[in-house]
């Protein structure tokens, strides 16, 4: 992965499946040598990491190894997103 340091604003992606479940890890950039990290489940539902890091390939890294070492089940978890699923809610 291509770091530079020109760019202000970038996003990587790389998409994860495992058990069935498709993931979506994310590195955003925040400012130079700043890079947020979240996992985005099929249904939009974000896991962020409070924590920074220094580019964009430590954080990819950081996000496929937490998705190995703990299984799909704590990001496609839905328990405390039901409202989402609601009929009501536009």
């Amino acid at each position: 992965m291509e770091d530079t340091s020109d760019v202000v604003d970038a996003k990587y992606l790389k998409e994860v499946s495992r058990d069935g479940a498709k993931l979506i890890v994310i590195a955003s950039r925040l400012e130079k040598d700043q890079w947020q990290l979240s996992v985005q489940n099929e249904y939009g539902i974000s896991s962020n990491w409070l924590e920074y890091f220094p580019n964009s390939q430590v954080a990819i890294e950081a996000g496929v190894q937490a998705i190995e070492k703990e299984g799909v089940e704590p990001f496609i978890c839905t328990e405390e997103f039901e409202y989402l699923f609601d009929e009501n809610v536009r």
